[in-house]
């Protein structure tokens, strides 16, 4: 059990970590597009953060997979379900700082890039020639 909670903290963790210190690095490099602590309104800019949450949130769950004890995707999913959790408040407070479209698209694509994190790590245990369920 304890495994299991350390893979989907971990997992949580370095998509917050990769998804906060991408904002604050894009926040210097190029406030006009991402204003610190501002409404991001640009189009272009609202499509490089969805891109990059995509990467990040992807990469946790797989990461999560990853050190799973067992069942790679039900921990993924389970990430992607604290993460959809968590994020639903948090669109709320901010409903009003990014289009409709921005906000509504974040929340549906949590599920997906958890289900493509653990079916990545799954894959990799096939062609190791080990079972998902018991790797």
């Amino acid at each position: 059990m304890m495994k299991s909670i350390v893979a989907i903290a971990v997992g949580f963790v370095l998509t917050a970590v990769l998804n906060i210190g991408t904002n604050a690095v894009l926040a210097k490099v190029a406030p006009e597009l991402i204003p610190a602590g501002g409404p991001v309104t640009d189009p272009a800019a609202l499509v490089l953060v969805c891109a990059y949450v995509a990467a990040f949130g992807i990469l946790g769950c797989y990461v999560t997979a990853r050190l799973a004890p067992s069942r790679p995707l039900f921990h993924a999913l389970v990430m992607g379900s604290i993460a959809l959790a968590m994020s639903i408040p948090v669109t709320i407070m901010a409903w009003n700082d990014t289009p409709a479209w921005f906000n509504v698209y974040n929340l549906l694509a949590v599920m997906p890039y958890a289900y493509i994190g653990g079916r990545i790590r799954e894959r990799q245990l096939q062609g190791q020639g080990g079972t998902p369920a018991l790797a």
